[in-house]
């Protein structure tokens, strides 16, 4: 016996199926275009914008333009003064060329005067010389480095040598014979700041040999060397001591310097001869001046 179905049932199937259908068809109908094909391509990125470059600031300039100078400058050859020398054998002024800011120099004093020989005596005897009389010391020698101010005056004092003392005379009527007198001193070599007078530097004088004593009954003595002059400079350098003279006769020998001397500049005198005694007497001889003071100065 075949079985039927309510037609109530299917009735209610066909009715829900209808009703799905429906539905889908609105959600379809609603959906983007693009969903039904799967997703589109992606719209194409913009480029990246090109790095901006900021100007350099007017600080940055200053620094570029500040340091290309400095370039400049190393590569410009730094300005050269002449080299120079000057030589003082008399007292004179000194004035620094322009851009000359720094001097070196070298100044020896005046030596001292010989002192004179002693005079001799008359005796029967060969006995009565006078003595010698000593040798004069050489001037003091400085050499030093000296800042200065261009184109401003300095005094340059150059020594004066001593004089030589005098010999002793001879005796007369059977008198000892006179003595020698002593040398004077050599004067200072000096360089002076005219602005303030201030001095910089001092090379002083040798000392004057003394003199021989006459002769009598016996020989006469000789007379003592000078002492050399002594040297300073406000800047240190270097200072010598002058030569002394000789009780011998011999004058003081002054300091050597990068320049050669003027003949017996600076020098102490010799001392004069001593006077012979004997039957026939003689005075002593007298002594010999002192060499001159002499600066140099070069930069």
């Amino acid at each position: 016996m075949t079985t039927r179905r309510p037609r109530v049932r299917s009735r209610v199937l066909l009715a829900s199926l209808a009703a799905a259908a429906s539905l889908t068809g609105q959600l379809v109908a609603m959906a983007p275009a693009a969903s039904a094909a799967g997703p589109g391509p992606s719209a194409p990125k913009p480029a990246p914008a090109a790095p901006h470059k900021a100007n350099p600031s007017d600080k940055d300039k200053d620094r570029d333009d500040w340091d290309n100078e400095k370039e400049k400058d190393k590569k410009k050859p730094a300005a050269q003064v002449p080299h120079g020398l000057r030589q003082f054998t008399s007292d004179n002024t000194f004035t620094p060329p322009a851009g000359v800011t720094s001097v070196f120099v070298q100044a020896w004093g005046a030596g001292g005067g010989g002192g004179g020989g002693g005079g001799g005596a008359t005796v029967a005897t060969r006995v009565g010389s006078g003595g010698n009389g000593g040798g004069g010391g050489a001037g003091g020698f400085t050499w030093c480095t000296l800042t200065v101010v261009p184109q401003a005056d300095y005094g340059v004092d150059v020594g004066d040598g001593g004089d030589g003392g005098g010999g002793g005379a001879a005796n007369a009527m059977g008198t000892p014979g006179g003595n020698g007198s002593t040398g004077v001193a050599g004067t200072a070599s000096t360089l002076t700041r005219s602005s303030d007078n201030t001095v910089l530097l001092n090379a002083g004088g040798g000392g004057g040999g003394g003199g021989g004593t006459g002769g009598g009954l016996t020989d006469g003595a000789n007379g003592p060397g000078g002492s050399g002059g002594i040297a300073s400079c406000t800047t240190g350098g270097v200072n010598l001591t002058g030569g002394n003279g000789s009780s011998n006769g011999t004058g003081g020998t002054a300091a050597d310097g990068i320049v050669g001397l003027p003949p017996y500049a600076a020098k102490g005198g010799d001392g004069g001869l001593r006077g012979p005694g004997g039957e026939v007497a003689r005075p002593g001889g007298n002594g010999q001046d002192g060499g001159n003071g002499y600066v140099v100065i070069y930069w």
